[in-house]
């Protein structure tokens, strides 16, 4: 697993970036006068995981973790 965790934390931020965009869309376009905390909270944490993964790619790099 070792050898993948680079790999890894690249498509979890992908992906937690590309359904934050997701919601912030459909927020814009669907819902736009009815934003509530809930959605908000969502978009703190999809912008949480995004910021995990890439402030752990660097450390996952230095342990021998990265292909490259």
């Amino acid at each position: 697993m070792r050898r993948y965790s680079v790999s890894v934390l690249l498509i979890l931020a992908v992906m937690s970036i590309f359904w934050a965009y997701t919601v912030i869309d459909t927020l814009l376009r669907e819902f736009s006068a009815n934003v509530t905390f809930i959605d908000l909270g969502t978009l703190v944490i999809f912008g949480f995981f995004t910021g995990l993964a890439v402030g752990l790619i660097p450390l996952a790099r230095r342990s021998g973790g990265g292909n490259s």
